[in-house]
C-alpha cells in the first residue's frame, strides 16, 4: 500500500462523513427554500387575517418575515456545515475540516451547557420565567374580541393573540390559573353582546372568553374561530363557572412530559451524530497531519 493510500477504516470514516453532511446540506437547502418562499410568496399574506403579522417590528420587518429570516439563517448555517464537512472529507482539505470541527464543537458545547442548565436549574428557571409571563399578561393582554369583524374593538397585538391561541387550543387559562388576568391594564372587559335583559352583572367579563369551552363540538381549529363560538362562552367568561382550571404553564409541561421519551431519544441521536462527525473530522485531520510529517521527513 502506498503512503498516500487510505485504509478501509479511513474510507469508511470518509463515507460516513459524506453521508452525514449531505444530510445536513439537504436539510439546509430545504430550510432555505421554505424561508425564501415565505418571504416572497404573496399568497401567504392571508395568514394576516388570523395573526397581526403585518405589524412592523424593529427595522420595519413584519413578524412573518422575522420568522422567515430565522429559518433562512438556520438553513444557511446547515448548508455551510454540510459543505465544509462534505468537501473536507472528500477532498481532504484541512482548512475545511478544521472549520467544520470548530463549528460542530461549539454546537456540542452549547447543547450540553443548555441541557445542564435546564436540568440543574429547572426550578430556578420556572421561578424566573413565570413572573415574566404573568407581567406580559398584565401589560399586554387585550382579549380576543378585536379579532371579530364588524366590531369597534381595536385589533389586539400579536402577543395577546398568541395567548388566546394557546388557551383556546390547549384548553388552559393563564399561567397558573384564571386569576392571572386580574389587574390587566389593556384589556377592555366590556361585553359587546350585553343587553338590559341580562342584568348589570353581565356588562363586563371577569375572565377571557378563550378560557371557556366555546367549541360546542366543533373541530379544535383556530381557523374556524368565530363570534358565535365566542358568544357561547359568555356566561362562563362573566361568572367564572366552567373556566379552565389548569394553567397553561402546567399544561405545556405536562405535554412535554408526555413526549419526554421521544424528545430525549431525538436529542441523544442528534448528539451522537454530532459527536461522530466531530470525532471523524479529528481523525481525518490527524491522518492528514501524519502524512504531512511523513512526507516532510
Amino acid at each position: 500500500m502506498g503512503h498516500g493510500s487510505m485504509g478501509c477504516g479511513m474510507k469508511t470514516i470518509r463515507f460516513v462523513m459524506v453521508v452525514i453532511n449531505i444530510f445536513f446540506f439537504l436539510i439546509g437547502l430545504a430550510l432555505l427554500a421554505v424561508g425564501i418562499y415565505v418571504m416572497v410568496d404573496p399568497s401567504l399574506q392571508k395568514i394576516q387575517k388570523i395573526f397581526p403579522i403585518d405589524e412592523n417590528v424593529e427595522n420595519g420587518f413584519s413578524y412573518l418575515k422575522v420568522v422567515a429570516i430565522v429559518v433562512i439563517v438556520l438553513g444557511g448555517i446547515l448548508v455551510i456545515i454540510g459543505f465544509l464537512g462534505c468537501c473536507g472529507a472528500m477532498k481532504q482539505v484541512k482548512l475545511f475540516l478544521i472549520l467544520y470541527a470548530i463549528i460542530i464543537g461549539f454546537i456540542i458545547i452549547f447543547e450540553v451547557a443548555i441541557t445542564i442548565y435546564f436540568t440543574a436549574f429547572r426550578s430556578k428557571f420556572e421561578d424566573q420565567i413565570k413572573p415574566k409571563l404573568k407581567d406580559a399578561i398584565r401589560d399586554l393582554y387585550e382579549g380576543p374580541l378585536g379579532l371579530i369583524s364588524n366590531t369597534n374593538v381595536s385589533k389586539p397585538g400579536s402577543l395577546s393573540i398568541a395567548w388566546d391561541f394557546l388557551m383556546y387550543n390547549f384548553e388552559c387559562c393563564g399561567i397558573d390559573s384564571k386569576d392571572d388576568f386580574n389587574g390587566t391594564t389593556k384589556w377592555n372587559r366590556t361585553n359587546i353582546w350585553w343587553t338590559s335583559s341580562m342584568g348589570n352583572n353581565y356588562r363586563t367579563f371577569a375572565y377571557p372568553l378563550t378560557c371557556c369551552n366555546s367549541k360546542n363540538g366543533s373541530s379544535n381549529n383556530w381557523n374556524d374561530f368565530s363570534a358565535t363560538q365566542l358568544q357561547s362562552g359568555l356566561t362562563c367568561a362573566v361568572t367564572g363557572v366552567g373556566v379552565y382550571q389548569q394553567g397553561c404553564y402546567t399544561k405545556f409541561m405536562d405535554l412535554l412530559n408526555t413526549y419526554k421519551t421521544w424528545i430525549i431519544v431525538g436529542a441523544v441521536v442528534i448528539l451522537l451524530i454530532e459527536l461522530l462527525a466531530f470525532s471523524f473530522t479529528i481523525a481525518l485531520c490527524c491522518r492528514k497531519k501524519k502524512e504531512t510529517v511523513y512526507y516532510s521527513s
